[in-house]
């Protein structure tokens, strides 16, 4: 038997692999970004995490050790409202329990950020300033001496990622 190899379906072997390369790369892609289930997000207070010790953490820099700041997926900071003394001086002990990529920006003192994505040369960034899915990183901060409220957020969701941090 002779095969015509122009009458090989090669074409339509091309375009199929093709499609199958778009759905496994926005398939991935889609994994990668915490997949758009927003809507399954609980909403509420945050709970306290436990300290190494066993105890919950005292928030606010008053010496009682590093604050506890897990990163989430579908995008969030837990907890998204921390309070700190004035005047004091704070490390956040920063956990991603997501997959993507995340990190933690605090506003300057005007309540603005000076970079859009913040490199450590401006306003206090978690370091790293990229933090994989199960990384760590820190944030030590030298709290403004007068009450009031500071924004932080990921600049990796600035929208969606978004805290406030309560200065007494």
């Amino acid at each position: 038997m002779k095969i015509d190899i122009a009458k090989l379906p090669v074409a339509e072997a091309v375009v199929g692999f093709f499609i199958v390369v778009i759905i496994v790369t926005f398939i991935g892609a889609f994994s990668a970004t915490g997949g758009g289930a927003e809507d399954d997000a609980v909403s509420g207070s945050p709970t306290p995490r436990e300290t190494p010790d066993g105890g919950t953490p005292s928030p606010g820099g008053d010496g009682a050790g590093p604050i506890p700041v897990a990163m989430l997926d579908p995008n969030s900071f837990d907890p998204d409202e921390i309070t700190v003394q004035a005047g004091s001086i704070v490390t956040f002990d920063i956990t991603n329990e997501g997959a993507a990529f995340h990190n933690m920006h605090i506003a300057g003192p005007d309540g603005e950020y000076t970079q859009d994505f913040c490199d450590g040369s401006g306003d206090p960034c978690s370091n790293p300033n990229r933090v994989r899915g199960g990384g760590t990183a820190t944030l030590t901060w030298e709290v403004p001496g007068s009450p009031g409220e500071v924004a932080f957020r990921c600049d990796f969701h600035p929208q969606q990622m978004t805290g406030k941090i309560t200065i007494e």
